[in-house]
Order: structure tokens, then sequence, then C-alpha cells
């Protein structure tokens, strides 16, 4: 019985042996290599090599193009800085981001003009009332305000909700009807 457990200490504990063996020899493998080669300096990037990098004009995607076109748009004195014939495919984009950009403005009006008719209608709403109130048995007069709901105020938040739900089926982005 003691032999047995005896070849099985054994037998569990060379592995480890070997493991420990092998790692010693990977350190050493590992020193040895970095003696030989000496370390390389690691790139340093100036201005001048990015300057090199960029590529020339008229050439790179639509989005270069358009920051460049946006950038240049008081070289050329035209909306958006593109030049008219210069590439369809930039007109085109320069004039769907300024039709959008108007449309977005347009319905941030409308949810304004919107919230200001809801919140005036419930400003007047609120009603000053003397209301009489029993404290420990004693008749207290006290000026209250009271929410009293008006017809103006519930046709005010009907058309507030109209125009959010005209505004869901749109489709557009929902950050356009809310405030800023």
């Amino acid at each position: 019985m003691k032999d047995g457990c005896l070849v099985v200490l054994l037998l569990l504990s060379a592995p480890a042996l070997a493991r420990a063996q092998g790692l010693g020899d990977a350190a050493a493998r590992e020193r040895q290599k970095r003696q030989q080669a000496p370390p390389t300096p690691a790139k340093a990037f100036t201005d001048a090599d990015l300057a090199r990098s960029k590529p020339p004009e008229g050439e790179g995607d639509a989005a270069e193009g358009t920051a460049a076109g946006a950038a240049e748009a008081g070289k050329t004195g035209e909306p958006g800085g593109v030049k008219p014939g210069s590439d369809p495919a930039l007109d085109a984009l320069e004039r769907e981001r300024q039709g959008r950009k108007l449309q977005e403005a347009e319905w941030r009006v409308r949810f304004a003009n919107a919230r200001e008719e809801l919140a005036q209608a419930e400003a007047a709403c609120w009603h000053e009332v003397v209301r009489t109130e029993f404290y420990q048995g004693i008749p207290v007069q006290m000026k209250v305000k009271e929410f009293v709901e008006s017809e103006d105020f519930r046709q005010a938040r009907q058309a507030l909700a109209d125009l959010e739900e005209q505004f869901r089926r749109t489709g557009l982005p929902p950050g356009w009807a809310r405030e800023k």
C-alpha cells in the first residue's frame, strides 16, 4: 500500500519537474535573443510625415471631400463650398444635407411652438383660491394655488400629442422632436 502511494506521488510530481525545467530553458533562450539583437527605436511621426501621407486634392472618399468642401466654403462663396459641376455625387450629397438641416429646423420650430402654447395654457390653469383649513380645530383661511384644467389646456396637450404622432410616422430621427 505504501509502495502504491509512493508511485502515485512520483507520477504526479514528474510533470511539475519537467515543466519547471522547460520554463527555465525558455527564459534562458529569451535572454540570449535579447542580447543578440539590439533594440530598434520606435518611429517618431512628425507633421511632415502626416503631410506626405495625405491624398492629393480630388482623391479620397466622399466624407473627406465634403469636409474639404466645407472648409473651402469661404473661398468659393457658394453654400456648402462645393463648386457646381465638380462632382455630381458631392453636389447631391450637399443638397441632401442642406435639405435635412432645413427639415430638422422646421420640425424643431413646430415642436417649440406647440410646447410654448402648452406652457401658456398650463400657466393660465393655475388659480389662486382662498380655502378654509382646520388646524387643531381652528379654522384658518389660506391662499393656495389650484390647478383647474381648461379646454385650452386640453386642446394644446392634444395638439402636441398629434404633432408627436405625425412626426413618429415620418420616420425621421427622434432627436428632432426633443427639446435642446
